[in-house]
């Protein structure tokens, strides 16, 4: 594996839970749903909350979203869900059949990941994805726990 460290096996998805955390919630990125303004917003029903960032990313990226945009069932959810239906690392690592981005040889040079990294605020995703690297999914996971 690039880059040394643990490997995930996919046994450790689709539909399983590792204590309290759900890994369907889990980006291939590193983005954990469960820390996702936007995932926690749809899912609590929080029209303020969705309208809130609806207006942040019509300021910051001049575009015209609208509060019922914001929804997210996640990576592994249905797609008409999708915040982001076109995800190049959704399609990426869901085609090549990984839990994370860190099971794929090219973690660490891969130039679809770093473009979505630089996309946004996702430096958080990033430590996640590389502490998945250092300690394993499953230490990850009861990391979490803690």
């Amino acid at each position: 594996m690039a880059g040394g460290g643990h490997r995930t096996t996919s046994a450790h998805v689709r539909g399983e839970r590792m204590g309290a955390v759900d890994l369907n919630l889990l980006g291939y990125c590193g983005i954990y749903c469960r820390r996702c303004d936007i995932y926690e917003a749809a899912r609590a029903g929080d029209t303020e909350k969705q309208q809130e960032i609806a207006d942040w990313i019509n300021q910051q990226h001049h575009a015209e979203c609208t509060a019922a945009e914001i929804r997210c069932g996640g990576c592994r959810g249905p797609l008409e869900e999708h915040w982001s239906v076109g995800c190049k690392v959704r399609v990426c690592a869901s085609e090549r059949v990984i839990v994370t981005c860190v099971e794929c040889d090219d973690y660490g040079t891969c130039d679809t990941l770093e473009t979505f990294y630089k996309g946004g605020d996702y430096e958080s995703a990033r430590k996640t994805l590389e502490r998945i690297r250092e300690v394993g999914l499953e230490h990850w996971v009861s990391e979490q726990r803690s």
